[in-house]
């Protein structure tokens, strides 16, 4: 994955979304904390892709879900039951 901004993948698509400030904030201090310890300080895309990148190999049950909420519990239900192949 590039590091600069002006080196991201072609191919990639644009997604605005809406989050809390306590996300943001979440985000912020993941990305300074990878700074502090050694790493680089990533943009919040790339740590949202990477996030979703890690979701995406969950087995997460959709049956039913109604709300965000929902979904969140699912997907911690598929985190715990995650094993690795």
């Amino acid at each position: 994955m590039a590091r600069f901004r002006s080196e991201v993948q072609k191919g990639l698509f644009r997604v605005p979304i809406s989050i809390t400030k306590d996300m943001e904030k979440w985000l912020q201090n993941l990305s300074n904390s990878m700074k502090s310890t050694g790493g680089y300080k990533l943009p919040k895309s790339y740590i949202i892709r990477a996030l979703l990148d890690a979701v995406m190999h969950l087995n997460i049950d959709p049956t039913e879900v109604k709300t965000e909420e929902e979904l969140a519990k699912r997907v911690l239900k598929a985190i715990k039951n995650y094993k690795q192949k």
